[in-house]
């Protein structure tokens, strides 16, 4: 069965240039490493004031805009094993991909699909 991952996380609007390098990166890595696709996003809406939202999770400032990653694996084990190979290719330890974010303010999860294409 398919499996998700989803990364959540605020960039500085000024960063939006620094972000989408970032995302490309890491977007073809990934897909190098076996992820069936991966999709970047910016937000472009970030809800205030409900109880829970993504932008009180991951403690949202003025000026930072929202992003998302998602990708999506065969499966649980083959997310495993190529992360695991994707930290150990030459391309992560030649030249350390620089994360335009805070990465304490980052979520993270993996989900089984259930359904979908």
């Amino acid at each position: 069965m398919a499996y998700m991952e989803m990364f959540v996380g605020p960039v500085l609007t000024s960063n939006k240039d620094a972000y989408s390098a970032y995302a490309q990166k890491m977007g073809a890595l990934t897909l190098q490493a076996g992820a069936l696709s991966v999709a970047a996003c910016r937000g472009d809406e970030a809800p205030q004031g409900m109880l829970r939202t993504l932008a009180s999770m991951v403690q949202l400032e003025p000026g930072e805009t929202l992003v998302a990653r998602i990708v999506r694996w065969k499966s649980k084990e083959a997310r495993d094993q190529g992360w695991a190979g994707m930290m150990k290719s030459p391309a992560m330890q030649s030249e350390p991909v620089r994360m335009p974010f805070d990465r304490s303010r980052v979520c993270h999860g993996g989900f089984e699909e259930l359904g979908g294409k």
